[in-house]
């Protein structure tokens, strides 16, 4: 009666057998588990910084626009006041009428009056003349040391048509460039309403191939530089109007035009005191060179404390 039945041994062997095969497999599953965890918890953490970067890199950029707007270059606005306080101080005339354009050296417009109104050019058709001139030296179409006119060569003659305002040079030029072919040509840079046949243009138009020349757009650095420096230093007859209306503190590079008492215009690049470069243009007729002066100290009282 003390020995225990072999099915109850029997059943104790399977239950100790099943427990084991239990154990194990837990053993197994918590092995699984952790690789599973160690394999994977990362990519979480990753896409959240990645997120926060994303977040807050345009968030700072705003912040930066919002704290640090860009300043405007010039003061449109009293620019545009002296402009048209100026056109109402002239004589209540018929005959006595005015066209101003002031651009950045971008040749983007910043204020100006009647700026499309069209003026027999005077002296001015040099201008484009002499840039197409240079233009063909820095292509090779003509050599700068050739024999000229009257002992000048064809840079002598450049300096001279703007410098001292040398008018057989400058005709010389114009027929020889092609009056027709200097149209076209300066067309294409945006000058619509000049033309070089006729000799008409406009203060807008002067201004456009000044920013060229500001720029050097189409120009050898060489030729960039001889033509500001013929612009520069000029005798004191084609400097009565806008260069002697500024300080020396203002640099003015220019080119004057007129047609006995009639017309006189005036096309300048300045440059300030702080190195920045403005373009302005007036194209008047029964004006007189006192007003124009007057339109330049007004300029720079603004364009010297901007």
């Amino acid at each position: 009666m003390g020995r225990k039945s072999p099915y109850l041994q029997g059943s104790s062997k399977g239950q100790w057998v099943l427990g084991l095969l239990l154990l194990l497999a837990l053993i197994v599953i918590g092995f699984v588990l952790r690789w599973y965890y160690q394999n994977t918890k990362q990519e979480p953490v990753t896409n959240q910084e990645s997120s926060s970067q994303l977040i807050s890199e345009p968030t700072n950029s705003s912040i930066s626009e919002v704290e640090e707007p860009e300043k405007a270059q010039f003061d449109k606005q009293a620019l545009e006041k002296v402009v048209f306080d100026w056109i109402d101080s002239l004589p209540a005339s018929a005959s006595s009428t005015a066209s101003v354009s002031i651009v950045d050296t971008d040749n983007t417009f910043i204020t100006g009056f009647k700026i499309d109104r069209q003026y027999f050019t005077a002296s001015l058709y040099k201008l484009y003349v002499a840039y197409e001139g240079y233009k063909a030296i820095d292509a090779g179409i003509y050599g700068p040391d050739e024999p000229y006119l009257s002992g000048k060569t064809r840079l002598q003659c450049l300096d001279a048509m703007i410098r001292s305002s040398d008018s057989p040079c400058g005709e010389k030029m114009w027929t020889e460039l092609g009056k027709e072919k200097l149209d076209a040509a300066i067309k294409t840079y945006g000058i619509k309403n000049t033309s070089m046949v006729n000799l008409r243009t406009t203060s807008e138009d002067v201004a456009t191939l000044l920013s060229l020349v500001a720029r050097g757009e189409g120009l050898s650095e060489d030729s960039k530089s001889k033509f500001l420096d013929s612009m520069k230093d000029q005798d004191a007859l084609y400097r009565r109007g806008l260069p002697s209306g500024f300080s020396d503190t203002v640099t003015v590079y220019n080119k004057v035009g007129w047609n006995e008492n009639l017309e006189y215009h005036d096309a300048s690049i300045l440059e300030l005191p702080d190195r920045k470069q403005l373009i302005v243009t007036v194209l008047t007729s029964g004006v007189g060179t006192a007003k124009i002066r007057d339109l330049a100290a007004g300029l720079e009282a603004v364009l010297v404390a901007n």
